[in-house]
């Protein structure tokens, strides 16, 4: 990780947790502002993928297939942003989907770093909380409260672990 990726993590880091405390302290239009927040960031993890791709994703094997993913993932974004006004369900669903796909890449990614036995415990514990995230989010699905305190939670978790990765050093991989 260059250290412009550094500060850029330390300063995501830095902006997830002043968000996740405007949304514990203001809680009357959480769910709104949560909404907006999910639907812009598929879209802009959407847009990223798509320039991945034209600029250089399709000379590579599988190329189509972040072709398709940026696809889906800015109709998701925008499913999300047109669906604000019903942000109970839309939320809901969309931290479930998000923090369960989220969950079991991170394992997959720790399974694979534990082959190549590098640091993996970190990943696998980041996978499970995305995990237990998705399923607390279906136990609680009539609480706006509750969900928007599993949402704040998520976003800590998540700058947490930003700023650990920000600070550790970067394991190099040498395959022989």
């Amino acid at each position: 990780m260059s250290k412009l990726q550094r500060v850029g993590n330390v300063l995501l880091a830095l902006l997830m947790i002043l968000g996740g405390v405007v949304l514990l302290v203001q809680p009357e239009e959480a769910l709104l502002v949560v909404a907006m927040i999910l639907g812009f960031s598929f879209v802009v993890y959407g847009v990223r993928l798509l320039v991945y791709y034209v600029t250089m994703a399709r000379h590579k094997v599988g190329g189509v297939s972040i072709l398709f993913i940026a696809v889906i993932a800015i109709d998701i974004g925008s499913l999300a942003l047109a669906f604000y006004d019903q942000p109970r369900v839309s939320i809901v669903m969309y931290l479930v989907g998000f923090n369960a796909y989220r969950g079991i890449v991170t394992i997959a990614r720790a399974i694979e770093s534990r082959m190549f036995e590098s640091r993996w415990l970190l990943t696998l514990a980041h996978g499970i909380v995305n995990i237990a995230l998705a399923v607390l989010c279906l136990v609680f699905i009539g609480s706006d409260q509750i969900v928007l305190l599993i949402f704040c939670c998520g976003l800590f978790y998540s700058a947490g672990i930003r700023l650990v990765s920000a600070f550790r050093s970067t394991d190099i991989v040498f395959i022989q």
